[in-house]
């Protein structure tokens, strides 16, 4: 009898023990010292959701009330960012619910400009799914549709209609189900100053029909500017990762410094400018909303290292006939633009969707008193359209290698300055 005993005395320990070991692993005891195997690939996290920032305000813009009494607003920034901060959400409601486009003539946008309405001009072709962006919604409609200046008016149906001009002559309007009630009360916070369009004004028929002139100027200020190229190539070169007291740097034979990095070179150019071509193509290709906002962040991550009391804004977006981008930038204080004979303040170049070159001409700038006034806008419009039919004139800060800057009236046509009030 003993001899069955001690096997199963054996065989119920063994049980016993199998039964603790199992229920220990059930509840995670031996996790302290066996930790649990993780996988060979992470899980890719979830991409964060995409905000964006106004890289552009308007350069005028028109809240027209009853009788065709108009508002006019241009050359205050801050007057500028109130309106546009204003009317934000209906712009939402308007771009989010809008139908498709259908062409409309010239002379049918001339005469909605004169009704209640509230009217934006860019100055040049933008993406409205930038806009869109801006105003946090999405604009599927519009696919690869662009516009330079757009109107909000009453449909007739108790709805906002929303008509732009797409920069190349031709007009369009969409249908939106936004309410017009709701954007009627936004524009009777307006009061009409004496604005109009030149195509109102027989003393500017031959200047561009669609300047909007104000009746008085804002106040408007001088400038003083510094070239600031040590503090940018410092900020570049933090930004892409590239040490600027490397062994590996060089000189070219024009002056120009050059900083070879990981992904790309980092170039200081003798007239100051700092610009870094990336030789890495595994980036992702980005929408045309997503390039201007990425192209904003970083080139105001440099901008901060040397800013005054200037701001970027974005001043163009072209495209050219492969489909690549060319975005250019300004500087802007108080409400005018640094005009810079060497070119735009700042450039980014897109191809095929990947950021393929940065630059900046660094200039720190700081307001100050102007010693005079500049010729009201209606004879500097006139002053335009005698020299070129259709021209318009654009008051700016000129940049000619002085340190002090006063505001004049220039008139450009196709990128050259034809006219100044200095002329």
């Amino acid at each position: 009898m003993r001899r069955f005993k001690e096997p199963l005395k054996t065989l119920l320990i063994l049980l016993l023990a199998f039964s603790a070991a199992f229920m220990a692993w059930k509840g995670n005891l031996f996790t302290a010292f066996f930790p649990e195997r993780q996988p060979l690939v992470s899980p890719t996290p979830e991409a964060p959701e995409q905000s964006y920032t106004a890289a552009a305000l308007p350069v005028a813009a028109a809240v027209t009330g009853p009788g065709g009494l108009c508002c006019g607003v241009k050359y205050d920034d801050a007057a500028m960012a109130e309106l546009f901060e204003g009317f934000s959400a209906i712009l939402s409601e308007v771009l989010g619910s809008a139908e498709g486009p259908e062409s409309i003539g010239r002379f049918t946008w001339q005469d909605r400009l004169q009704e209640e309405s509230l009217y934006l001009d860019y100055g040049f072709p933008l993406p409205i799914s930038a806009l869109a962006a801006w105003v946090g919604v999405e604009a599927p409609w519009a696919r690869q549709e662009r516009f330079s200046a757009f109107l909000l008016d009453n449909s007739g149906a108790g709805t906002v209609r929303l008509s732009y001009h797409a920069g190349d002559g031709h007009y369009f309007q969409c249908d939106t189900a936004a309410s017009w009630t709701t954007l009627r009360s936004l524009l009777e916070g307006y009061r009409p100053n004496g604005a109009a369009f030149a195509f109102q004004l027989p003393a500017l028929h031959d200047c561009d029909s669609f300047l909007l002139v104000l009746e008085q100027l804002p106040p408007v200020s001088g400038a003083s500017v510094f070239v600031s190229s040590s503090a940018a190539a410092g900020a570049c070169g933090e930004l892409f990762g590239i040490n600027l007291g490397g062994q590996s740097r060089y000189t070219e034979a024009d002056g120009t410094l050059v900083y070879p990095g990981e992904n790309g070179v980092l170039r200081l150019w003798p007239d100051g400018s700092v610009s870094y071509a990336s030789s890495d193509g595994n980036c992702r290709a980005l929408t045309p909303a997503d390039q201007i906002e990425e192209a904003r962040k970083l080139l105001e991550t440099i901008h901060t290292a040397f800013a005054g009391e200037e701001s970027l804004a974005l001043r163009g977006a072209d495209y050219d006939e492969t489909g690549n981008l060319t975005l250019s930038f300004c500087y802007m204080l108080g409400g005018l633009r640094l005009d810079m004979a060497a070119g735009s303040a700042a450039t980014a170049i897109w191809k095929d969707g990947i950021l393929s070159e940065l630059t900046i001409r660094p200039r720190s700038c700081r307001k100050s008193e102007s010693a005079g006034a500049p010729l009201p806008e209606l004879q500097a419009a006139a002053a335009a359209g005698s020299i070129r039919r259709g021209a318009a004139p654009e008051l700016v800060l000129p940049e000619r290698g002085e340190e002090r800057l006063e505001p004049v009236w220039i008139v450009t046509v196709d990128g050259r300055n034809l006219w100044t009030q200095e002329d």
